[in-house]
């Protein structure tokens, strides 16, 4: 009984770490390039190895996190070429995967999108501080689980997971420099009628006007920041 409690305390604390540094990861407290080793966060959260090591591997398998050496990390850099090559796959794979899940959405699916529109407007009319971007992301993030699952694609679905975690850091930095809110807002509320009409067509025009300019807006961003040794960038903001 003691080893059972034991082990779900670890999945616990695993999970909670994940989170932790994840949204540390998203906002750019730790920096692109940063190393991070299991002890040092072991000793931070006052944690065994185990549970912190099982967050580390969630975050190399999100693509945030790359694996330097055994037990040491570094948080994945942010690169123009990066950010480039990350935004010409989701434009080729965002407004397709947006139409399909639009067109397939069940009521409940679509009444739950409409939802999560609102909630994101909502957000952003406010002044954006650290917590609100945090809740805005968490917000986009679930729409597009909700859309991808919609699209009943498993290639889709695969696809989508292997860009999803680095596509909302780049937003989330975007978004804290202040930048495509407007944008952001307009998109939300035009969403809301498409997905209504189950327009499709309507849904892969937003979509690819929306990556157009969160892309320009993501190398205005890295174009003005500090360049670190490596190529990484600090973007201007911090």
């Amino acid at each position: 009984m003691t080893e059972r409690r034991a082990l779900a305390t670890d999945a616990r604390s695993s999970v909670a770490v994940y989170h932790m540094l994840r949204t540390r990861i998203m906002t750019c407290e730790l920096v692109p390039g940063q190393p991070l080793t299991e002890r040092a966060s072991a000793v931070e959260f006052g944690l065994g190895l185990s549970p912190v090591r099982d967050a580390l591997t969630r975050l190399v398998g999100d693509g945030l996190v790359q694996v330097v050496s055994p037990n040491v990390y570094r948080i994945t850099p942010l690169t123009l070429k990066s950010v480039n090559d990350l935004f010409t796959v989701w434009a080729l794979l965002g407004p397709e995967m947006a139409a399909l899940g639009a067109s397939r959405a069940d009521p409940a699916q679509t009444a739950q999108l409409r939802q999560l529109m609102v909630d994101g407007n909502a957000v952003l009319a406010g002044p954006l501080d650290r917590d609100r971007v945090v809740r805005f992301i968490d917000i986009t993030e679930r729409s597009f689980d909700l859309i991808a699952s919609a699209s009943r694609n498993g290639r889709l679905i695969e696809a989508y997971r292997s860009l999803s975690c680095e596509l909302w850091r780049v937003l989330t930095l975007i978004l804290l420099s202040a930048d495509c809110v407007d944008t952001l807002q307009a998109a939300g509320v035009t969403w809301h009628s498409l997905i209504d009409r189950r327009d499709a067509l309507g849904v892969t025009r937003l979509t690819r006007q929306v990556t157009a300019a969160t892309h320009a807006s993501a190398v205005r961003l890295l174009t003005d920041g500090t360049k670190t040794d490596d190529g990484a960038v600090l973007p201007l903001w911090r």
